[in-house]
């Protein structure tokens, strides 16, 4: 009776154990991004009809390692704009774009990011107004084959005067 109390907890432990290097191994089978590489890249900045801020990624000039790499699109997690003069403790994040329900939102070779957008899968929060100012604008993702995280990205003056 005494062994049989005492071996439940390690029956429980032992599978437990099982279970996890279960999943461990399993969770290595499938295949994530690169985190130690990236795929960079340009955007360039115009203004829409509306004149509203529009950015594109310019697909052109994605390096990877310093090597020129072509992609067919670009799986986007978030469009970001943010500024590196906010002190460390406080958030750098001015606005985000988002895709609404999916993980990813496809962006295609010569496709515009605009703020303000009127797009049904994109949505645009705001965290701290506009100002005059030195600002980042980012687009993050994946790439088309899902191998290697891709980040476009630009520095420029808001608001922003095209050149």
């Amino acid at each position: 009776m005494l062994v049989s109390h005492l071996s439940k907890p390690f029956v429980f432990c032992l599978s437990l154990s099982i279970c996890s290097l279960l999943i461990v191994g399993i969770s290595g089978c499938f295949k994530t991004p690169n985190p130690s590489s990236a795929i960079e890249g340009d955007i360039e900045i115009s203004t829409n009809n509306k004149g509203n801020l529009c950015f594109e990624p310019l697909f052109a000039t994605t390096v990877l390692h310093e090597q020129p790499i072509q992609i067919k699109h670009i799986k986007m997690r978030r469009l970001e704009i943010y500024n590196y003069d906010v002190p460390d403790d406080q958030s750098r994040t001015i606005l985000t774009i988002a895709p609404i329900d999916e993980e990813y939102y496809i962006v295609e070779k010569g496709e515009k990011i605009c703020l303000n957008t009127d797009n049904p899968n994109l949505k645009q929060r705001i965290f701290r107004p506009f100002k005059t100012q030195s600002v980042v604008v980012a687009i993050g993702g994946i790439d088309n084959k899902k191998e290697e995280y891709v980040d476009f990205h630009r520095e420029f003056d808001y608001p922003y005067t095209p050149e």
